[in-house]
């Protein structure tokens, strides 16, 4: 056995919540209104496991000016108003957490997302309460992934060496922060291409989260 964790860690947007494919199409035609003409599939690519302060960094880079407060709150609203009558927790991800609860064994969050946000989609979802205070955002660190920062806040709320942490990253950005912080890491590929995610350091690849619970049973120790 390679890896025996006390604290499983997971990311946010595309491991616990499927936001990502709307959090894209209503960001890329976001970008094309301030000038920039983009389509989700390229959001995606440019933007995944990004802060919003990266990404708005990027966008005004290409665009030539800042964007303003007024724009991103625009943005927020419509992301927000889509979450609110789309959003749906990824599939089978209740399965593990429930199996990881019923063994005892801790959870945390690392995400780039802000913290009113993580928990609002949590909420949403039905997943909140796996995670107590157990949160932590890219908002209360000094650098977001691919920086191990948010990633060592996790394990120091908890109370855990990076060491005996496993993460669950499914964006390269996310990856390369949680080895950084010198954790175990497992790519969950369902929507990321398997490679840059080895590329990037994982160590075991899912596809789905029944694949990421054997995974973890056997990270754990746990016959059957």
């Amino acid at each position: 056995m390679q890896h025996q964790p006390k604290l499983v860690i997971f990311d946010c947007d595309g491991v616990l919540v499927d936001s990502e494919s709307i959090a894209n199409e209503v960001g890329a035609a976001w970008i094309s209104e301030l000038g920039w003409q983009m389509d989700a599939a390229e959001a995606r690519a440019r933007f995944l496991g990004l802060s919003d302060a990266a990404m708005f960094a990027v966008i005004e880079q290409r665009i030539g000016r800042a964007i303003t407060a007024e724009e991103i709150a625009q943005n927020h609203e419509r992301i927000t108003a889509r979450f609110e009558a789309e959003l749906q927790a990824i599939p089978s991800v209740a399965l593990v957490l429930a199996d990881l609860a019923a063994r005892a064994i801790p959870m945390a969050v690392a995400s780039s997302g802000e913290r009113t946000k993580i928990f609002a989609n949590l909420a949403k979802v039905g997943l909140l309460g796996y995670f107590g205070d157990q949160i932590s955002s890219a908002t209360e660190v000094a650098e977001a992934k691919p920086s191990p920062d948010v990633y060592l806040l996790a394990a120091r709320k908890a109370g855990y060496a990076p060491c005996d942490c496993l993460a669950i990253e499914d964006s390269p950005n996310g990856v390369l922060a949680a080895v950084r912080a010198g954790m175990y890491v497992i790519g969950f590929a369902r929507e990321t291409p398997a490679s840059a995610l080895v590329d990037a350091g994982a160590h075991r690849i899912a596809l789905t989260m029944p694949e990421i619970l054997e995974l973890l049973h056997a990270e754990l120790g746990i016959a059957g």
